[in-house]
């Protein structure tokens, strides 16, 4: 059996890179189209606050959040208030973002591992700045589209957050006196901050650009429709969405669905820097189903009552 599989692997791996051959020039605009996507669109957000949270967390940054938000974090949540750090500055980048400050609070023990179970359920956030603009504004043709996504995208992420918290509420959340923290030094601190944000990007792009090269590949061979693009990797998902014929209701609901649950491609970027912190797959990926319902319907009110 075992010997099958690596016969079956291998095979669709020749057909693949045969593919990519005989299909170069898509191949060439796939890898365009990444790296267009990564450069304009997600590296200057994320590599900007990747490297401030690195430094952020040198000087008490997820203690004081702790602290204020701890009412928040233990009573509504039922989690230990250091995660409030993780939401704060997802809500700002993005995933990917999160599994980075999720495997960063991991490394220092100032979490624990249910709690990184627990808080990557609902802290898959899109770049507020890409749902408005490059959804709504340029997508969709309508701002106010991309302010409707955006709240129900937040709004069906708080409630994953309270269906699926734990059943009671931690006993002690270890919140330090950020004062009392000794940070290291700056330059230190800012260079290791750097080097894992470049390999975090790198991992990135080189996911992203592999689904799409996926997903153009197959959509030669089989023709899908948008749906399969969006499951795969967003950004193609939406672009293709907005050019079809369908009614704007129809696309909002479509591109609200893939925002919340953020393709196979984000998925993949999760785990990969998740990698051996003992992090389960697939209630993260139930989550992500139930959050892209929740958006949808969500969407279809706001768009009936503005």
């Amino acid at each position: 059996m075992k010997h099958l599989k690596k016969i079956i692997v291998i095979t669709i791996l020749i057909l693949f890179a045969s593919s990519m051959i005989i299909y170069s020039e898509i191949v060439i605009n796939s890898v365009k189209f990444s790296l267009d996507l990564c450069i304009n669109n997600l590296f200057p957000s994320m590599m900007s606050f990747l490297i401030l949270s690195g430094i952020l967390e040198n000087y008490g940054f997820v203690e004081i959040i702790g602290y204020l938000l701890k009412p928040i974090m233990t009573n509504v949540f039922h989690l230990n208030s250091n995660c409030a750090y993780i939401i704060i500055l997802s809500m700002l980048t993005g995933s990917p973002s999160n599994s980075k400050y999720i495997k960063q609070l991991l490394e220092l023990k100032k979490i624990t591992i249910e709690d990184a179970n627990k808080i990557l359920l609902f802290s898959h956030f899109v770049n507020p700045i890409f749902i408005i603009g490059t959804v709504g504004t340029i997508f969709l043709g309508n701002k106010k589209l991309g302010f409707i996504i955006l709240i129900s995208h937040y709004i069906s992420n708080i409630i994953i957050g309270i269906f699926l918290r734990n059943k009671n509420k931690p006993k002690s959340t270890n919140v330090i006196n950020p004062f009392e923290i000794q940070p290291n030094g700056f330059i230190t601190t800012l260079s290791k901050t750097i080097k894992d944000t470049i390999d975090t990007l790198f991992l990135v792009f080189g996911t992203i650009t592999s689904c799409l090269i996926l997903s153009a590949i197959i959509n030669k061979y089989f023709h899908f429709n948008p749906i399969f693009n969006g499951i795969l990797e967003i950004t193609s998902g939406l672009k293709y969405t907005s050019m079809t014929n369908f009614n704007i209701i129809t696309k909002l609901l479509i591109s609200s669905f893939f925002i919340s649950f953020g393709g196979i491609s984000i998925h993949l970027q999760v785990i990969s820097i998740l990698e051996n912190k003992k992090i389960r797959y697939l209630p993260y990926f139930e989550a992500r189903l139930l959050q892209g319902l929740i958006s949808i319907i969500i969407s279809y009110l706001l768009f009936i009552i503005l």
